[in-house]
């Protein structure tokens, strides 16, 4: 295409790159929401787990005042 002209060549060049684009895109875009979920189940775990350490130690420190009275 070169050899015609240089305007349709960079032309063809810029519609094959679109074409590139746009596949890479399709195929990273469904990935990039499924990170973005995980990553939001992942914190609301943390904080469940935070609340439930929170709930042990609690636990844990009433227990070990009543064996101490027993």
């Amino acid at each position: 295409m070169k050899k015609k002209s240089v305007a349709a060549s960079g032309l063809c060049d810029w519609i094959i790159n679109i074409t590139k684009y746009f596949d890479v895109f399709v195929s990273v875009e469904p990935k990039k929401l499924a990170v973005k979920q995980a990553e939001e189940q992942l914190a609301s775990a943390n904080a469940r787990k935070a609340e439930m350490e929170t709930l042990v130690a609690e636990l844990n420190a009433a227990l070990a005042i009543l064996q101490a009275k027993f």
